[in-house]
C-alpha cells in the first residue's frame, strides 16, 4: 500500500472517529436518559411485583388466622380480621373474607350489616353474594327487599346463576302469596335440561306442596 493510500486511510479513520465522538457528544444525554428510564422501569416493575407478592402473603396469613379463630369459636376476632381483609380490596382474599363474613352472619355468630362490606361488582363472587343477601332478606324482612331487580337479572336465561335465582325468587313469591310467579320460577327449573337433578328435586317438592294446598 502506497504512502498516499495510507494517508487517505488514516484521514478516513480520523474522520470516522471524529464522527463517532460528535455523535456521542450530541446524543449521549438522550442515551443516558433512555438507559436510566429502562433501569427505573425494570426496578419499578420488580418493586410492584414484590409489593404485590408481599400483600398477598400478608392477606393469606391474616385469612388463615381468621379461619383459626373461627375453628376456636372466637368469632369476634375472626370478624375483625375478615373485615380488615375485605376492606383492603387488594387480592382475591378480600372476596373470600366477604363470603366468610356472610356465612357467620347467616349462622348468627356475629352481628354485621352486609351493606357495609366491600365487593367489586366485577368479582366472580358478586352474583353469589347478591343471592345470599337476597336469601337473608327473604327470611328477615321480605316486605322491604331492595335488590329484587338484581335477582330478576340473575334469573335471565343467559345467566350462569339463573337456577339459584329462580329458586330464591320462588321462595320470595311464596312469601308474598304470589303463587303464579312462584310456579313459573319453579317450572323454569324443572323443565330445564341443564339444571342439576338436586335443584330440580327441590323445585318438584315445592310444586307438590303448593298443589296440595
Amino acid at each position: 500500500m502506497s504512502d498516499e493510500q495510507n494517508l487517505i486511510k488514516e484521514v478516513n479513520e480520523e474522520v470516522r472517529q471524529d464522527n463517532y465522538k460528535r455523535t456521542w457528544n450530541k446524543y449521549k444525554k438522550y442515551i443516558f436518559f433512555i438507559v436510566l428510564s429502562l433501569l427505573i422501569g425494570v426496578t419499578s416493575v420488580n418493586y410492584l411485583k414484590s409489593s404485590k407478592e408481599k400483600t398477598i402473603e400478608k392477606q393469606s396469613e391474616l385469612f388463615f388466622k381468621a379461619i383459626e379463630y373461627i375453628d376456636n369459636q372466637d368469632f369476634e376476632n375472626a370478624k375483625k380480621l375478615l373485615e380488615e381483609i375485605n376492606e383492603s380490596q387488594r387480592s382475591g382474599y378480600s372476596d373470600l373474607a366477604f363470603l366468610y363474613l356472610v356465612d357467620l352472619v347467616n349462622k348468627k355468630e356475629i352481628d354485621l350489616d352486609l351493606n357495609e362490606l366491600e365487593l367489586k361488582k366485577k368479582s366472580n363472587l358478586y352474583p353469589l353474594v347478591i343471592l345470599q343477601k337476597f336469601n337473608n332478606e327473604i327470611n328477615l324482612d321480605f316486605e322491604n327487599i331492595e335488590n329484587i331487580d338484581e335477582i330478576i337479572n340473575l334469573s335471565k336465561p343467559s345467566s350462569s346463576w339463573k337456577y339459584l335465582a329462580h329458586e330464591l325468587l320462588a321462595s320470595y313469591y311464596l312469601k308474598k302469596k304470589d303463587i303464579d310467579n312462584a310456579l313459573q320460577s319453579l317450572n323454569t327449573i324443572i323443565e330445564s335440561d341443564e339444571a342439576s337433578e338436586y335443584i330440580k328435586e327441590r323445585a318438584k317438592t315445592l310444586v307438590e306442596i303448593i298443589n296440595k294446598k
